[in-house]
C-alpha cells in the first residue's frame, strides 16, 4: 500500500544569517533554542515523513526588536534567502514571506517585494506585536493590501505579554491562546466582512 504524500503548510526556516542575529542577542523561539537549518536537512526529514512538498516561514520572534531599520533589512534578508532555496528546489519548497510590523509602511513596502520580485506564495505575520493584535487599526493599510492581491497569510503565535508561567514553555500554551486570542481580535474588529479576499491560515 502506497504511504499518502503530505503538503507541510508550517514548516519553518532558519537563515545562518537570522540565526546568528538572534543568538547574538540571547533570544530564543519560543522558550526554544534557535535549531541549525539546511536544505538537505529539511528534504532528508520531508522524505521520512512522507511530505511532498513544504512551504518555508520564519518563526518567533520574526524580525522586529524595536529598530524600524534593521526589521526592514532583515527582512529582506530572510526573504531573498529563502526564495534562493525555493527556486533550488521548485517541486518542494514554496514560501511565506517575513513582514516588518509594527512597522506598516516596510511590511507593505516587502510585501510588495516579495509577491511581485520573489514570488511568495503569501505572507506570515506574529498573532501579535508588543501586544497589538490582528485586526488592530494600526494594520488596516497592510491587511487592505494583502486583501487587494487575493494573498494567503499564515498567523503564527508569538509571545504573551506578561510574565510566563514556570516550568510551561511558551510553545506548550502561551501559543494556544495567543493566536486565539488573535482570531477573536480578527474578528471583533470586522476582518472577516473587510478583507473576504484574505486566505489566512491560523497556526498554533
Amino acid at each position: 500500500m502506497t504511504t499518502p504524500l503530505r503538503i507541510d503548510t508550517h514548516q519553518h526556516i532558519v537563515p545562518p544569517s537570522y540565526a546568528a542575529w538572534l543568538h547574538a542577542q540571547g533570544l530564543r523561539a519560543g522558550g526554544l533554542p534557535i535549531p541549525e537549518w539546511s536544505a538537505e536537512g529539511a528534504l532528508d526529514m520531508m522524505e521520512a515523513a512522507h511530505v511532498s512538498s513544504a512551504l518555508l516561514s520564519v518563526s518567533t520572534p520574526g524580525v522586529h526588536l524595536g529598530d524600524d531599520a534593521q526589521a526592514r533589512d532583515m527582512a529582506r534578508e530572510v526573504n531573498e534567502f529563502t526564495s534562493a532555496v525555493v527556486r533550488q528546489h521548485p517541486q518542494r519548497f514554496g514560501f511565506f514571506a517575513t513582514l516588518t510590523l509594527p512597522d506598516v509602511e516596510g511590511a507593505i513596502a516587502e510585501a510588495r517585494y516579495a509577491f511581485d520580485v520573489l514570488q511568495a506564495d503569501g505572507v506570515v505575520l506574529m498573532a501579535n506585536v508588543g501586544g497589538m493584535y490582528l485586526g488592530d487599526p494600526a494594520w488596516e493599510p497592510l491587511m487592505a493590501e494583502l486583501n487587494q492581491r487575493h494573498a494567503v497569510v499564515m498567523i503564527h503565535p508569538s509571545t504573551l505579554q506578561g510574565p510566563g508561567v514556570e516550568g510551561i514553555p511558551a510553545f506548550a500554551a502561551d501559543f494556544l491562546l495567543d493566536t486565539t486570542r488573535a482570531a477573536l481580535s480578527y474578528a471583533k474588529s470586522g476582518g472577516l466582512e473587510r478583507y473576504p479576499d484574505l486566505k489566512i491560515i491560523l497556526s498554533h
